[in-house]
């Protein structure tokens, strides 16, 4: 219900305020976004399912979001990292949503260019969500 307000407002500081263009297709650009927001959505879920306090669940979202911001090229980028560790950094959700939106917004990558980018989110989705349907308790 927030994703399309903040990414809203997040595009138009950006554009507005830094001047980042959108070179790709807007199209291209919410589907990344929401494919990136069903990922985090399932992983949060997946986090919370077994976890009986707040504090815990805190704690286990700091635990898989640090690293994620330190390898996904968020704050420098995902390549000067060893090569032997560039499997597990691709692999991540966050360097695909990064990249995908860096190829589409500022190179005007087509969608066929990122879309197994999107496979690979939409295989985070699929099975944190599947994953937290499973361990879910239920009472």
């Amino acid at each position: 219900m927030f994703l399309f307000p903040e990414t809203l407002v997040l595009l138009l500081v950006g554009r507005l305020g830094f001047g980042v263009p959108v070179h790709g297709s807007f199209g291209a650009v919410v589907l990344v976004i929401v494919l990136g927001g069903a990922a985090f959505s399932g992983l949060g879920l997946l986090l919370a399912c077994r976890t009986q306090k707040t504090e815990t669940v805190s704690g286990l979202i700091n635990l898989l979001t640090l690293p994620m911001w330190m390898l996904s090229g968020t704050f420098f980028s995902a390549r000067r990292f060893p090569e032997a560790m560039q499997p597990f950094i691709q692999a991540l959700p966050l360097t695909q949503v990064n990249d995908a939106l860096r190829q589409v917004m500022l190179e005007g990558a087509p969608l066929a260019a990122v879309g197994w980018r999107l496979a690979i989110l939409g295989m985070w989705a699929v099975a944190s969500f599947l994953l937290a349907l499973r361990w879910f308790r239920w009472r």
